[in-house]
């Protein structure tokens, strides 16, 4: 009767070990959430968007892509903090995000892929401004 007392939580112990760590960290950080974009000419009119729980794509004028987010990890590269999303397509079809951020001025993104090009948080105020101007 005295092991139907241990064996029982050491399974419940077991097992909540087991799912926290399988379990997929989808907890973006408050510094990437927001709207980013570039001041290089051939982005000109696009943006990412970071949120809770989706990664969109502004591919100029009104096109988005809009991708719900499965995980995200961070790890360290030297003193860089590289984030990768984990998103899934409507097909279910898997792909990834990976970026650098930086935390200083104001905070910024280099893409993996692209990392001469700097994102910047667009503030609420200048993303609307934007958003006139391209709807005249």
């Amino acid at each position: 009767m005295k092991l139907k007392w241990i064996v029982i939580p050491a399974v419940i112990v077991a097992v909540t070990i087991i799912m926290l760590h399988f379990k997929k960290n989808r907890d973006i950080p408050l510094n990437l959430i927001g709207k980013w974009t570039t001041s290089a000419p051939r982005y000109q009119d696009r943006f990412f968007e970071i949120a809770k729980e989706t990664l969109t794509y502004g591919l100029g004028g009104d096109k988005l892509d809009v991708y719900p987010i499965s995980s995200i990890e961070e790890s360290l590269e030297g003193n860089n903090h590289l984030y990768t999303i984990n998103c899934k397509n409507t097909d279910g079809l898997k792909f990834t995000q990976s970026f650098y951020y930086h935390p200083g001025n104001g905070g910024s993104i280099q893409l993996k892929n692209q990392e001469h090009i700097e994102w910047r948080k667009a503030k609420d105020a200048d993303f609307k401004e934007n958003s006139k101007t391209d709807q005249k």
